[in-house]
């Protein structure tokens, strides 16, 4: 299990990340909602998923696909994905985790809408969507 929390600290968490499952996502979602040309988020145990802080801070977002971005309401910082199911995907967003991780993004994934002014770094796969793989 790792710790995690918003920029603010009205919002902690705790769950338990799947390493090898780490990416970079350049979705036009995730580049608006980040105000970056990426975001990197590591799926974790849906069912492990435990807000210990601030739960009447967390604030929802569902966008066109049906995807819920969680977010703190008083910070703005976004915190996590997931589907109605948490159990059916869960994505924290990486950068949120307190407890120090060792392990590197798989992939950059949706580079079909990257900004036009970033060309992902080399060194891993670049996908045009998210591969069924990742999700397994």
């Amino acid at each position: 299990m790792v710790q995690g929390s918003c920029l603010c600290g009205q919002i902690e968490y705790q769950v338990e990340l799947i390493p090898d499952k780490t990416f970079n996502c350049h979705c036009s979602y995730c580049r608006k909602a980040h105000g970056a040309a990426f975001v990197t988020v590591t799926l974790a145990k849906g069912d492990t998923l435990q807000i210990t802080k601030g739960q009447e801070s967390l604030k929802e977002h569902i966008n066109d696909l049906g995807g819920v971005r969680a977010f703190c309401s008083n910070c703005g910082t976004r915190l996590m994905n997931y589907a109605p199911d948490k159990t059916m995907y869960l994505s924290i967003v990486l950068s949120t985790v307190d407890t120090p991780v060792d392990f590197q993004p798989v992939a950059h994934v949706n580079i079909e809408s990257k900004a036009s002014w970033h060309e992902p770094y080399e060194g891993i796969p670049k996908f045009e969507s998210l591969p069924r793989n990742i999700l397994e």
